[in-house]
């Protein structure tokens, strides 16, 4: 029934590609990306469907395929695993109507859909909420739909199912390198990447003082290994790591958690309540009560960094505070309205987490903006470009306070 209208914007499409120069305004490329996003969502929509209709009809049997995914894998060239995704998340779609539409009209990508999809399948009534998740970004819709199937399912039911799917593979890339996938429940997942971002930085201070100056990454895949085979040059040893928990009075003392409160490892997601108070017992955790002391009193004149300060600056808000940037790891604690040199303290509100590259800009001389009203980031411009911008703003107020200066004379005048 569509075959004929594919055709023809294929054929649209493929004259676009031949002919395409690159050589275009930045402004004009920005247009260009736009609308290719548009047509990636869509052309991600519908090939969706069609491969569950494939999955439905059995029609790769005619094609000497083992299965839909493995057919649909061969023809648009993709891993069967993320057919397989697809149909399941074209199947959830029927009962969202809401989410549906947004997909047929382009404005959710397929990873998009299928997070919501996924979360919203078991309380519809969620739908809306994590639609207006999605147009904040990738990572606060992630959030939101962790957090939405957290409220939705039994904590010890999640827990079940969370520990009977774990996983790790492990295989050699065409480079002779290992690499790997695994998946970890929160509780277990949580302790594994403190310890790795703690030993991380131990590694980029011991690499820093020898003059080493490599990536984050790297740093990160020295201390995995460190952690599981021990010191290069010493012997092996367990690494500690603190691990922080932030946690409603109430829940701390019920052991269970109700929808629309709060149990969670900051930057991993929501935990069990149970596993926390197991936890309080047996392992050295940092846990931030929401029933006690006023983190905003909390201030040190000073570069040291108070313990009280420092626990609540990573509960508060673990990621990075410029505008685009959604940056969890490696993150540096930074003087944002007073510098330290100007006598700024360490302080809740002169505190704020960058990560590595936008505090070597900032340490460089590029200028943080405002915090935005809604979502509390900041822009981070060149120097040059916030002076100039700067410029543009107080010659339009000269501009608008001199109109204002004119109309009053000719409003004497007439008098």
């Amino acid at each position: 029934m569509f075959t004929e209208e594919l055709r023809t914007a294929r054929s649209a499409l493929e004259a676009i590609a031949r002919e395409f120069d690159a050589s275009c305004s930045g402004r004009e490329a920005v247009s260009l990306l736009e609308q290719l996003g548009t047509i990636h969502r869509l052309a991600d929509g519908v090939t969706a469907r069609v491969a569950k209709r494939i999955a439905d009809t059995n029609a790769y049997v005619a094609h000497g395929d083992r299965s839909a995914e493995e057919l649909c894998g061969r023809l648009v060239g993709v891993g069967s695993s993320d057919v397989r995704r697809a149909i399941d998340h074209a199947t959830r779609l029927e009962s969202l109507p809401a989410t549906d539409a947004a997909v047929r009209e382009g404005r959710l990508s397929g990873q998009e859909a299928a997070l919501i999809s996924a979360a919203a399948v078991h309380d519809p009534a969620l739908e809306t909420e994590l639609l207006a998740a999605a147009g904040r970004g990738l990572v606060p819709l992630r959030d939101a739909c962790v957090k939405a199937r957290a409220q939705t399912e039994d904590p010890e039911a999640r827990s079940k199912r969370q520990h009977a799917a774990r996983s790790l593979k492990m295989w050699n890339n065409l480079d002779g390198m290992v690499e790997g996938h695994f998946q970890l429940s929160p509780e277990v997942g949580g302790g594994l990447k403190a310890a790795i971002e703690q030993q991380t930085q131990r590694v980029f201070r011991a690499e820093h003082r020898k003059g080493g100056r490599e990536a984050h990454d790297a740093y990160a895949a020295d201390a995995l290994a460190q952690l599981v085979t021990g010191e290069p040059d010493g012997p092996k040893r367990p690494v500690g790591y603190t691990a922080h928990v932030v946690i409603d009075h109430a829940v701390l003392v019920r052991g269970t958690a109700r929808p629309g409160e709060t149990c969670e490892i900051p930057g991993v997601g929501p935990v069990n309540a149970r596993w926390v108070r197991e936890l309080l017992g047996e392992a050295f955790v940092t846990a931030v009560v929401k029933k006690g002391r006023d983190i905003t009193t909390v201030a040190h004149f000073g570069r040291h960094i108070p313990a009280e300060l420092r626990t609540a600056m990573i509960v508060g808000g673990r990621e990075c505070c410029v505008a685009g940037c959604t940056r969890r790891e490696y993150l540096e604690l930074d003087h944002s309205e007073v510098d330290y040199a100007h006598g700024g303290p360490a302080a809740w509100w002169n505190l704020q987490h960058l990560c590595s590259v936008d505090h070597r800009r900032k340490t460089q001389g590029w200028v943080l903006g405002p915090p935005d009203s809604v979502t509390g980031k900041r822009r981070l411009d060149p120097p040059g470009a916030w002076r100039a911008a700067r410029a543009r703003r107080a010659g339009a107020v000269a501009e608008q306070a001199a109109g204002e200066q004119a109309g009053t004379a000719v409003a004497r005048v007439g008098t």
